[in-house]
C-alpha cells in the first residue's frame, strides 16, 4: 500500500511538472522579423513629392491582428508629419499577408500591433518611383 501511494504521488508530481499551459505569444509576421523588414523594403515606394521635397520621417501604424491572422482597423497612430508618407505607410500595411495571431493559453486572440515605418532618403534598399 505504501509503495502504491508513493508511486501515485510521484506520478502526480511528474504530471504537474510536465503538464504546462502553452505559452502566450504575440502576433508575428509570417516568416519573422526579417521577413517583415524585407516585405516593407520591397513594397515601399517613396512618393515623388516626398523625394523632391526631401521629406523624411517615421509613421507609427496601428492595426489589429484578428484571431484568423487577418489585419483590421489599420490607422496612423502617429504621423510622420507628411500625409504622403503616412499614406504610403498605410498602403504598405494594408498590402500585408495574414499574420500569425497572438495566443493566450493556446487559443488565438485579437491583439493590436503598432509598427513603425521609417522613411529615410539615404537608404539604398528602398525603391523610388
Amino acid at each position: 500500500m505504501k509503495t502504491i501511494l508513493t508511486i501515485a504521488i510521484i506520478g502526480w508530481v511528474s504530471l504537474s511538472i510536465f503538464a504546462q499551459t502553452p505559452p502566450n505569444t504575440k502576433p508575428q509576421f509570417a516568416g519573422g522579423d526579417k521577413a517583415l523588414v524585407d516585405f516593407i523594403n520591397n513594397t515601399m515606394r517613396y512618393p515623388d513629392e516626398a523625394q523632391k521635397q526631401r521629406w523624411e520621417g517615421k509613421a507609427l501604424i496601428a492595426f489589429t491582428v484578428n484571431e484568423d491572422g487577418t489585419l483590421a482597423n489599420v490607422r496612423a497612430l502617429k504621423s510622420s508629419s507628411f500625409i504622403v508618407l503616412d499614406n504610403e505607410a498605410l498602403r504598405i500595411v494594408k498590402m500585408m499577408p495574414k499574420w500569425i495571431p497572438a495566443t493566450e493559453n493556446g487559443v488565438n486572440k485579437k491583439e493590436m500591433v503598432v509598427l513603425p515605418i521609417v522613411f529615410d532618403l539615404s537608404r539604398k534598399d528602398i525603391l523610388f518611383k
